[in-house]
């Protein structure tokens, strides 16, 4: 079973990051029908986003397992966002990992992304000048970055404009926290580093408030 990393944030909120080697078949006999109402495979465009699809709810029900909480059900409102009926969650993927986000208290955000040189050519659609100068062109710094500005963006529920958050300069590290700002108001976020030679190098950053 690929579960590749579970993490407690904090003493409410947790995360459980999989790594995707199913088929579709596989991961989608792994789950409840509870987990795949708002599942429709005709409306993905590719094998690929079902195989993603379909992996983060094997990650949110794993994820449900091992905290020994009961299966909900899945849905979606409006605007997409997952809604776990009791929790606030959070999903992510890429084409190799799939991570879910889970606090028993108040809203999360997560995101995960592949560490890519195209970072360099969007960084100043959604860094800040200072922002930039920080990551001195440095790969990582520039995907947590983003994941950060993305995982705020979730937590807040959508009211937060990416552009509109800050994110004070950090130390490059395998895994540390970063302080971000929306309307002068703090949020803290973890981050890691996720280094696998069977895959491309990732970076994933959470929620921690």
């Amino acid at each position: 079973m690929p579960l590749y990393r579970f993490s407690e944030c904090v003493s409410h909120a947790f995360y459980l990051i999989w790594k995707i080697e199913e088929s579709v078949e596989a991961l989608h006999a792994q789950l409840h029908p509870q987990f795949l109402a708002d599942f429709h495979s005709n409306n993905l465009s590719s094998i690929d986003r079902q195989q993603q699809s379909l992996a983060v709810r094997v990650a949110l029900c794993c994820l449900l397992k091992k905290l020994n909480f009961p299966l909900a059900s899945l849905s979606k409102n409006a605007q997409g966002k997952p809604i776990l009926a009791g929790y606030h969650i959070s999903f992510t993927h890429t084409r190799y990992l799939a991570a879910v986000a889970l606090s028993t208290v108040c809203p999360i955000g997560i995101d995960i992304e592949i560490v890519k040189p195209s970072l360099h050519k969007v960084q100043k659609k959604f860094l800040t000048e200072a922002e930039v100068q920080d990551a001195n062109h440095c790969l990582a710094k520039l995907a947590i970055y983003w994941c950060a500005k993305e995982a705020l963006y979730k937590r807040l529920d959508q009211q937060a404009i990416v552009k509109d958050s800050c994110i004070a300069p950090f130390q490059l590290q395998a895994e540390g926290k970063i302080i971000a700002y929306w309307h002068q108001k703090k949020h803290v976020l973890g981050y890691q580093c996720i280094a696998d030679g069977a895959i491309e190098p990732h970076v994933l950053v959470y929620s921690q408030d």
